[in-house]
């Protein structure tokens, strides 16, 4: 679809999941099957396309991004006792935190890549 909509000498950004090292069965459960960074890479490959930029989210990151997501949703739900939707979301903020922190944090990788089509 990216390449449809892309102007000539255009580039598209992509970020993706990876495994890091083999995931438990819990992390496997949250994500799914990932494939390691060369195999993401191989396929993207594959699909036409050549990567020109990349970066690899380091544990540092990708733990900011974590606090900050499920710190946002708890804090709005501890502002917000009296709203509806409060208990669910400070319940899917803690549940979400013990599946990374219990789940994935060790295993899960995150690229974002720059692409130009192989050709045409």
């Amino acid at each position: 679809a990216a390449r449809r909509q892309l102007a000539p000498g255009g580039r598209v950004l992509i970020g993706d999941g990876f495994w890091e090292r083999e995931p438990s069965a819990e992390a496997v459960e949250i994500f799914g099957e990932l494939p390691d960074l060369p195999t993401l890479v191989d396929g993207v490959i594959a699909d036409g396309w050549t990567p020109v930029h990349g970066h690899v989210s380091s544990r540092r990151e990708l733990d900011a991004y974590e606090w900050a997501w499920t710190g946002t949703v708890a804090s709005w739900a501890l502002d917000h006792p009296e709203d509806p939707d409060s208990a669910q979301a400070l319940e899917t903020a803690t549940a979400h935190r013990a599946g990374w922190l219990r789940g994935y944090r060790d295993a899960f990788g995150f690229v974002s890549l720059v692409l130009r089509p192989t050709s045409g």
